[in-house]
């Protein structure tokens, strides 16, 4: 069976230094961690992450759910970024499956394309795991090469109002930090503040996407003003891009609210480990994981 990683990825460095990468996607569900109540249906939705370069055209795949913990209660393409389907998706709460397959001609160059959207009936309380039993993606350079990566098991905490409470204020607590997945590798994750949902820390092509969407653009004169001094606290565990200087980045640390320059990827590597904390699998499964 091949092997998945949940991927949305995040690098810190100057805007103006990223590096051509060779095309790589992903596909995962967004948000596939998190607490919802077993007494209500929830909507989660699968991605696709084109890997830059040409893009993608075409993907298919296989999603095993536990269908004693979830029934799927509706599939819906109409906000799909693929426009032609091979295999329309289609579910079996018997098996606890997701088929689907489908493209575009002209492919998809983006990150986090909704594939198609999942609603879930829960069937009762308890941690419970999805994950991609098959697929393949394939590039759009000519070649239909499979150029699928990686992805990873989702887990889906399904109990009363208390549990839900008790992942929303472990979110909110964690708002701007970095996370560091002490049983996975040490993969990194950054909580953005404005949502506190998490974004694994990992390629420049995908940090720069991110950079553009979730970092707060401010003038050169904000910056010098409290660059060694304390930053407001409405900017903590925030990312800054001095508009007049290139799009240079800045991560305020929530902890001490001072900036650290994000320059090339070497140097974000560095302030990561630094100022990351440790979280084990459990902990960090609580907060939802999300793309843009």
């Amino acid at each position: 069976m091949k092997k998945f990683i949940f991927i949305f990825c995040l690098i810190y460095f100057s805007i103006s230094s990223i590096p051509v990468l060779a095309a790589e996607s992903f596909m995962f569900l967004c948000s596939g961690s998190g607490a919802y109540l077993s007494t209500k249906t929830f909507t989660t939705k699968v991605v696709i992450n084109s890997g830059g370069s040409k893009g993608i055209n075409a993907a298919d795949g296989t999603l095993k759910f536990d269908p004693k913990f979830l029934k799927v209660k509706s599939i819906t393409t109409d906000k799909s970024v693929f426009k032609l389907w091979t295999a329309k998706p289609s579910f079996n709460n018997t098996t606890g499956t997701i088929t689907f397959g489908g493209g575009l001609p002209k492919g998809y160059t983006d990150t986090a394309g909704d594939i198609f959207f999942i609603t879930f009936t829960p069937q009762r309380s308890g941690k419970t795991k999805t994950f991609f039993a098959s697929s393949s993606v394939l590039s759009a350079d000519g070649k239909a090469k499979d150029i699928l990566k990686e992805a990873d098991d989702g887990f889906f905490i399904l109990g009363n109002s208390r549990a839900v409470a008790d992942s929303s204020a472990l979110s909110k607590k964690m708002s701007g930090r970095i996370l560091l997945q002490v049983q996975k590798d040490g993969r990194s994750w950054y909580v953005y503040p404005s949502d506190n949902r998490r974004y694994y820390m990992g390629r420049p092509l995908d940090a720069y996407n991110l950079m553009r969407k979730l970092s707060l653009g401010v003038k050169h004169s904000y910056i010098t003003t409290y660059l060694n001094k304390t930053f407001p606290l409405t900017m903590s565990g925030k990312i800054l891009l001095d508009v007049e200087d290139s799009g240079k980045a800045y991560y305020i640390n929530p902890l001490n609210r001072k900036a650290y320059y994000l320059d090339r990827p070497k140097d974000a590597f560095r302030v990561m480990r630094e100022l990351g904390l440790g979280i084990t699998n459990e902990m960090i499964d609580k907060i939802p994981n999300w793309a843009i």
